[in-house]
């Protein structure tokens, strides 16, 4: 499908109406090419072509695609229910996700027994997430503690990544929401963790004995923190970002026509990994997704810009 530029649809807007002439042809035009826009579910160069780019208000750029024919592989088959995406091989729901960081943000359930204080990531995920080309983003995710106490996140082997600590004397609600140690302590996590399990010791003076220990998308959660308390519930899903990873350089081809970047990555088990991205040109005139051939759309002026991406939404 030829994606018009705004003159093109200027030229034909003019000639639509049946000859109607003047601005009268030009709005017939405009809406038959905006309701052409709509009916095809097409956005520029985001998704490949007659696949949808959105569902609800999430936008699903390329390589993610929802529906198999439009995903580059199994594992970034987005399926659509009820304007609500899903990551179907994780069964998650989409909340975002960025071509730039190579990140994908999704809700996750926390899990919170106060009988049980160590659990896996799997049981937290519900999946293998081994076998995935997922990773945990340390730059965009942290881990954080809530209760008295210590937590600790370790590797399947029984060694300790990460970990912090609080103390719970005079605990103010304000303490916990600002998580400085008081009621609440909050940590980094390792590059390029694929799993992980997390042990939570309570206080012998603690009643409760309840805490909770997840990790946590860091923006989201300094956003909810400034505006309302951070409470977690017996059952609660957070935002958490993961980074996704390419190995196979062929199943694509970057809108730049250059090879791909090979980026290795030292696994926290002593593995690596080889990941392949095309550059991202963050120019404010180019759209679309750098790893579609014909992703990279530029933009001939600022005002042409505005009313290009404008009419694409």
């Amino acid at each position: 499908m030829k994606l018009l530029t705004i003159r093109e649809e200027n030229r034909i807007g003019a000639g639509g109406g049946g000859g109607g002439g003047g601005d009268g042809g030009a709005e017939d035009g405009g809406k038959k090419m905006k309701g052409l826009r709509k009916k095809m579910g097409v956005r520029g160069g985001y998704v490949k072509t007659g696949c949808m780019d959105k569902c609800g208000d999430v936008r699903i750029p390329y390589p993610f695609g929802i529906g198999a024919e439009c995903s580059i592989n199994q594992w970034y088959i987005v399926d659509c229910n009820s304007s609500t995406p899903y990551l179907r091989a994780l069964n998650v729901e989409v909340l975002g996700v960025t071509l730039k960081n190579m990140t994908v943000i999704v809700n996750t359930p926390m899990i919170i027994d106060c009988q049980k204080p160590f659990w896996t990531s799997s049981e937290i995920m519900g999946v293998d997430f081994e076998r995935s080309p997922f990773f945990f983003s340390k730059s965009h995710n942290k881990f954080v503690f809530k209760g008295c106490g210590n937590a600790v996140m370790m590797m399947d082997n029984g060694s300790v990544v990460t970990g912090c600590s609080t103390s719970c004397r005079n605990v103010t609600l304000s303490d916990i929401n600002n998580c400085y140690g008081s009621g609440c302590c909050q940590t980094v996590i390792p590059s390029y963790l694929k799993s992980y399990k997390i042990n939570i010791t309570h206080y012998k003076d603690d009643d409760e004995g309840c805490g909770s220990a997840f990790l946590v998308n860091k923006a989201s959660y300094e956003k909810r923190r400034l505006s309302k308390p951070f409470i977690v519930r017996n059952t609660s899903f957070i935002p958490m970002s993961f980074l996704w990873t390419l190995t196979d350089p062929n199943q694509f081809t970057c809108c730049s026509y250059e090879f791909p970047n090979r980026r290795i990555m030292n696994i926290s088990d002593g593995t690596t990994v080889n990941t392949w991205e095309c550059d991202y040109i963050g120019s404010a005139s180019l759209e679309g997704s750098p790893y579609l051939k014909d992703g990279c759309r530029r933009y001939e002026d600022p005002d042409e810009l505005d009313i290009g991406i404008e009419r694409w939404l």
